[in-house]
């Protein structure tokens, strides 16, 4: 297969269009990862694929084989990059669509090397994920997506169009609007008025630096502890559901019987026969969504238990002496999203981990340990709300 791949060689002569009927026995071996996995692709279809590595090998003296290092990127991120460069394509059916957080990286990382092509095809995953979702990137995701994208970006474009619908049609809008910095409700409010209607949100001033909370695994927020509850009826997921209010009908007029009730009927939510391992983990990764958006409910119950331990950062040089099998929801979290959970129940029994992990290090008297039973305490009972989140959602997303 040939393409229409041409460009400058570096010594002002315009190289000859790639071809796969030519031999290419010249090999670039990438190191990807803080763990490297290695990647080997020919030297020419990179330089035809990507600008980044045209100028790259133009600077550099001819060998048998390179190798490049990439230590900050993720190697499943790299993966869907090579997997667009040889198919022109990221869907990676028949597995599920990858998440927000890798989509974003695969732009960010088509942006940076200059694979034609690569950002737009991101773009259009990421609007097909929205669409078999119903769902828009949470807080802490879009604003790492800000800050890590160029300005007037089509990216920053994108989330700025959804998170102005998002705000218009949801009953959290006050809630999320606040937990969005400075500079990305500016630009909101510009974006919101060119919609039919006036902007519902307000600009408020930027935190304090003193609100800011530091991210080591064992910080515990012992303020606003009577927030807790409070917050429990304003969640986003990873996913943020694009929910519109259910108007209320007229008290002059009678009120129809609500048709979804007799659709449902069958669907007994004790009967766990009747949902598939692939749709029980559905709620799992929902759940591990709503569990790591923010702000509100679940922010102040995961802090902790967001990242792996570091022994010597975190002031606990012997926590791998007594914990055999560390786990965090951060661990999970790319563990769902790579698809290596095949049962709800191993899922259930990773997050298990974590509270067992903290019990056993700490002591069940320990401050941590507190943290920990709060957090076990809820998830318990979201939990527990499988089957039910499952009859609601048997025509569609839904938040719970």
């Amino acid at each position: 297969m040939a393409t229409d791949d041409t460009g400058d060689t570096g010594d002002g002569q315009v190289s000859a269009p790639f071809s796969w009927l030519e031999p290419h026995p010249h090999f670039c071996i990438i190191l990807v990862g803080e763990n490297p996995q290695a990647f080997g692709i020919q030297k020419d279809f990179l330089i035809a694929k990507s600008t980044h590595f045209k100028q790259y090998f133009a600077e550099k003296q001819e060998q048998v084989e390179d190798v490049v290092r990439f230590p900050n990127t993720d190697p499943v991120v790299f993966s869907l990059a090579q997997l667009f460069m040889y198919t022109g394509t990221i869907n990676t059916a028949p597995q599920p669509l990858p998440g927000y957080d890798l989509l974003i990286a695969v732009w960010k990382l088509g942006n940076e090397l200059g694979i034609e092509g690569l950002c737009e095809e991101a773009l259009k995953a990421m609007s097909e994920y929205r669409a078999a979702t119903n769902s828009i990137p949470a807080t802490e995701l879009l604003v790492k997506a800000w800050n890590e994208t160029p300005e007037g970006s089509p990216i920053r474009a994108l989330l700025l169009s959804w998170t102005a619908e998002y705000i218009r049609s949801s009953d959290t809008r006050s809630e999320f609007s606040k937990s969005l910095p400075q500079e990305v409700l500016s630009e909101l409010v510009v974006a919101m008025s060119h919609l039919n209607s006036t902007p519902v949100i307000q600009v408020m001033p930027p935190p304090s630096p003193s609100s800011s909370q530091p991210k080591n695994v064992h910080y515990l927020d012992h303020e606003g502890e009577e927030r807790e509850t409070k917050t429990t009826k304003h969640r986003h997921s990873d996913g943020l559901p694009n929910r519109v209010k259910k108007a209320t009908p007229r008290p002059s007029l009678p009120t129809a019987p609500k048709p979804h009730k007799t659709k449902r009927s069958s669907i007994n939510v004790n009967d766990e026969s009747q949902f598939s391992s692939e749709q029980k983990l559905s709620f799992c990764s929902d759940l591990l969504n709503r569990m790591l958006s923010g702000p509100g409910f679940w922010t102040r119950l995961v802090g902790p238990f967001k990242e792996p331990v570091r022994p010597v950062e975190d002031g606990v040089p012997d926590y791998f002496e007594k914990i055999k099998k560390p786990m965090d929801l951060g661990t999970i979290k790319k563990k769902m999203d790579r698809n290596e959970y095949s049962t709800a129940e191993v899922f259930e029994a990773d997050v298990r981990q974590i509270f067992e992990n903290c019990y056993t290090y700490w002591g069940r008297d320990h401050e941590m340990s507190a943290a920990a039973e709060r957090f076990q305490k809820s998830f318990e009972e979201k939990y527990a709300d499988m089957y039910k989140w499952l009859g609601r959602n048997a025509d569609g997303p839904e938040a719970v």
